[in-house]
């Protein structure tokens, strides 16, 4: 698998496709990223997809590590490790899944996987539809090929956990407000929790809907909303 999600990651950095409403400068070190496979310290054997939207918009210090060290997929990854992996986004998604008692590793990916254009105020699916469809098909599809089956994936936010869904028929999908997003969807999200643990009710939801369609999906929230 780690062999696999390399080659798709390869193959990512090196896109040049002119894909609307997304910024690729690799020699100005603006790349596609945000495809890691974490295995540090996950011990367990069932793991999980966990899919954002599309990457933030790169900083200085990234780019330049970039054009120091190269456009590459080993780049990407090993600034991941040193400067991005603690940073709250990844921080609430991990302390989510370990919530689920999935001790596995974590396949961190996007549905797009290019930062938006500067001028822009957000990227979307439903602006920018042919964009999401292009990169999905090249890569996230792929990506979610090599993961074991009984992997669930985790769409964060709800264009991501759409398109999982439409992905995913053979996996359960599971939906979470953005973690850092806007100040109501991060609420959201911090409401599922009572310290580290998922509120009984909340995990009580997600096992009753997994064991009653294994393939099935589910968008979390602390209310009775589950639409």
């Amino acid at each position: 698998m780690r062999e696999l999600i390399h080659n798709i990651g390869t193959r990512m950095v090196a896109c040049t496709l002119e894909c609307r409403g997304i910024a690729r400068i690799q020699n100005l070190g603006v790349l596609p990223r945000c495809l890691v496979l974490e295995n540090d310290g996950r011990a367990g054997h069932i793991g999980a997809v966990v899919c954002g939207l599309n990457p933030a918009r790169s900083k200085t210090q990234e780019q330049n590590y970039y054009i120091a060290h190269g456009a590459s997929y080993e780049s990407v990854v090993a600034f991941w490790n040193t400067r991005i992996r603690h940073i709250p986004y990844y921080q609430k998604l991990r302390r989510l899944v370990d919530a689920l008692n999935l001790a596995g590793p974590i396949l961190w990916t996007d549905t797009v996987k290019c930062e938006k254009q500067a001028q822009l105020p957000a990227f979307s699916h439903l602006r920018f539809p042919d964009t999401v469809r292009r990169c999905a098909a090249n890569y996230l599809h792929s990506e979610l090929a090599a993961c074991p089956s009984d992997w669930i994936a985790i769409g964060v936010g709800r264009d991501a956990f759409t398109t999982l869904s439409l992905l995913c028929p053979d996996r359960f999908v599971l939906g979470v407000p953005h973690c850092t997003g806007q100040y109501a969807a991060s609420a959201q999200f911090d409401s599922l929790f009572i310290g580290d643990r998922l509120r009984p009710q909340i995990m009580l939801r997600f096992q009753r809907a997994q064991a009653d369609e294994p393939t099935g999906a589910l968008w979390l929230t602390a209310d009775n909303e589950e639409g």
